[in-house]
């Protein structure tokens, strides 16, 4: 008899007190291998083989661990739930850096560095190199007070970046606004809000966008824009003492500051070439960012705010452009185009997608989630992809991707099946409508896909190299490199479906009497439409995030302790001297930095990433796709060489062989619409 579909999916159905007892279990393990290794090996005959590939597996093991527990932390349904899921990633990392700070592993994984004359391969080579790095980072080269202060400040480190994400995973909050002050948003939207004359705004990514970009009341986009940047206020603190902290642990290193120490093993080496790259950029750009300035103003008659941009944004877009986002996403309904979006990856890069339609309640952790079985051409198992689309309460606020379980060589030589989720928070279906993408939501979609794609397609051996773990500043490259099939009148027109057409709603649009049916693939006339405004107003866009990327810069390449000027202060003024675009008055009018991860976990030191891999992806875009972007060889070729080595060998190395040459940043200026010269 065969083996049922889902009988090898993980499940989801864990308690509070199983899930801390799986990360006590977890730790337990842990400490006994590490002492069973420490025991059974003197320093003068520790090697790769004695020593790292022992701790190799154990790493792997861990990870397959530890991604599944912090899972829960962003979307479990259960509040008790999410807190137990917090306490034990807390838990599990406190004793994975107990692990890096162990004196007697690392007295023999410094002697195995020692010796490299027994290492079998480069991705093995890689992963001593960093294994070594790790504890060197974690102070185990420090002695006497410097060591314990540096451990005491690792540790202490965690218990804020726990705090402050269990805060990111709360609810945001929600502003009471008149109806009558929330006009211009759609009909179906507002009716459907909490309340009768004062409607409930949640301060939630999608409904912040939405009143942004179609209120056209100025003092309510100005209230809902400060609100959001003002959500989490107990970040704050956690924030400035994570800063304070890392500045002081830097030196105890050796390093002049946080980001040198960060920078030092990424394709970037070094803050002043992160200077460097922002300074040109910002440089090349603001005399763009004035005209399109210009424009929006001779839409509003008057200076624009920060709360005014993406308002008067789309107001050119549709007068100036004929370019309607509300009529475009009646073509992208959610459901359908992400289905759409898998076939896109299922043909580029010779995959099978396909739903797991008897699965049981415990397979996923809502009933929302979908989950998919990807295999490889030959029909061998990849993994498993989630899909979470939809906001609820103590849901992640934003969009990511969620490794659950990372790929590695198994002791048996097996490739182990990894687990990714999509989870994100796009408008969900009313009454009326069925949920329904914009533009901007399908790219995201596209990116965040991206991430699952390159976890699921690595072939590293070791779960620290697995899929999307690369240096920091690649790891966005890839999932750049999907947005551009967003602009490509094929693709959108596959992923298209006028919401009327489909059959839950074809006889609801017969009942309304609504006029002729619209067809049902989105027509040429508004993909040309979407084609041509894709550089419109890219130089204040691509500012914003010069000004995050320098607030970043400031933050970490400088002693915050020893500065007088707030950590808003700092944040609020270059948002505003970036864009162009006026705040309220001051500075002191919100806290943006924490109402996101990005600076407490993930891209510290690191947020210029978003764009210098914007410089990669365009270079592999126009060399390998531009002239072809459905070919499967281009789409073969990029997997074989770029995605299934995950972080397993150089980038560099590995972007030079791909092209032919060193990487450089033309395409993308060009799509800009910068003379590159």
């Amino acid at each position: 008899m065969a083996i049922p579909e889902y009988a090898h999916l993980p499940t989801f159905d864990i308690t509070p007190a199983a899930l801390l007892g799986y990360a006590h279990r977890l730790v337990e393990k842990v400490r006994v291998e590490v002492d069973k290794l420490v025991d059974s090996v003197c320093v003068g005959s520790a090697t790769f083989d004695s020593v790292v590939h022992p701790l190799a597996d154990l790493d792997n093991e861990f990870k397959y661990d530890v991604q599944y527990i912090a899972l829960f932390q962003s979307v479990a349904p259960s509040p008790d739930l999410r807190k137990a899921s917090s306490e034990a990633v807390n838990l599990v990392n406190q004793a994975y850096l107990a692990l890096f700070q162990d004196e007697p592993l690392f007295a023999l994984v410094d002697a195995a560095y020692g010796r490299t004359n027994d290492i079998p391969d480069e991705e093995s080579t890689r992963l001593l190199a960093r294994f070594h790095r790790m504890f060197v980072d974690n102070g185990l080269q420090l002695v006497g007070a410097s060591r314990e202060r540096f451990k005491w400040i690792a540790k202490r480190r965690l218990e804020l970046r726990n705090q402050f994400m269990d805060n990111i995973a709360s609810d945001p909050g929600s502003l009471w606004i008149p109806t009558e002050a929330l006009e211009g948003l759609d009909d179906h939207m507002v009716k459907n809000l909490d309340g009768d004359q004062l409607k409930r705004i949640r301060l939630d990514r999608p409904t912040v966008n939405a009143v942004l970009g179609k209120c056209s009341v100025a003092q309510t986009r100005r209230d809902v824009f400060l609100s959001s940047q003002s959500i989490y206020p107990d970040n704050v603190d956690l924030f400035q003492e994570t800063i304070r902290l890392r500045d002081e642990a830097a030196p105890l290193l050796g390093f002049p500051s946080f980001a040198a120490q960060q920078l030092r093993h990424q394709l970037v080496k070094s803050p002043s070439a992160v200077h460097d790259l922002l300074e040109n950029l910002a440089h090349k750009l603001q005399p763009i960012a004035s005209r399109e300035l210009q424009a929006l103003r001779s839409l509003s008659g008057s200076d624009l705010h920060l709360w005014d941009f993406e308002y008067y944004h789309r107001r050119l877009l549709q007068e100036k452009y004929q370019v309607n986002h509300d009529l475009i996403s009646e073509y992208f309904p959610a459901e359908y185009t992400i289905q759409r979006m898998l076939s896109t990856f299922e043909r580029l890069f010779g995959l099978s997608i396909t739903e797991v339609e008897e699965k049981s309640d415990r397979h996923v952790w809502h009933p929302e989630v979908r989950v998919f079985t990807v295999r490889d051409q030959d029909s061998s198992l990849l993994g498993y992809l989630y899909t979470d689309i939809y906001p609820r309460p103590g849901k992640y606020n934003h969009a990511a991707n969620f490794n659950i379980h990372p790929g590695f060589r198994k002791k048996d030589g097996s490739q182990s099946p990894v687990a990714t989720a999509l989870v994100c928070n796009v408008s969900p279906a009313t009454a009326d409508l069925p949920a329904l993408l914009q533009h901007r939501e399908v790219i995201t979609l596209f990116h965040e896909l991206g991430h699952g794609i390159h976890d699921l397609l690595g072939k590293a051996k070791y779960a620290i190299f697995s899929g999307h773990r690369t240096v920091r500043d690649f790891v966005e490259a890839p999932s750049q490199l999907l947005e551009y099939w967003c602009w490509v009148p094929e693709c959108l027109q596959q992923l298209s479906c006028h919401y009327s057409h489909l059959p839950e709603y074809s006889e609801r649009w017969s009942d309304a009497a609504k006029g002729a049916r619209p067809p049902k693939e989105i027509p040429e006339s508004l993909v040309q439409g979407l084609a041509a405004v894709k550089q419109v107003n890219q130089g204040i866009l691509t500012l914003r995030q010069v000004a995050f990327s320098k607030f970043d810069m400031q933050i970490h390449d400088h002693c915050a302790s020893s500065t007088s000027t707030p950590i808003a202060e700092v944040y609020n003024s270059l948002l505003q001297e970036m864009t162009l675009l006026q705040g309220p008055g001051g500075w002191d009018w919100g806290h943006g930095y924490a109402t996101t991860s990005h600076y407490m976990w993930g891209q510290e030191a690191n947020y210029y990433s978003y764009l210098y891999t914007r410089t990669l992806a365009a270079d592999i875009w126009a060399f390998n796709f531009r002239n072809d972007p459905m070919s499967e060889e281009a789409g073969l070729r990029y997997r074989r060489m770029i995605l299934a080595k995950g972080g397993s060998v150089d980038e560099f190395e590995l972007l030079r062989e791909f092209l032919g040459r060193v990487p450089s940043a033309e395409a993308y200026l060009q799509d800009l619409g910068v003379d590159p010269a």
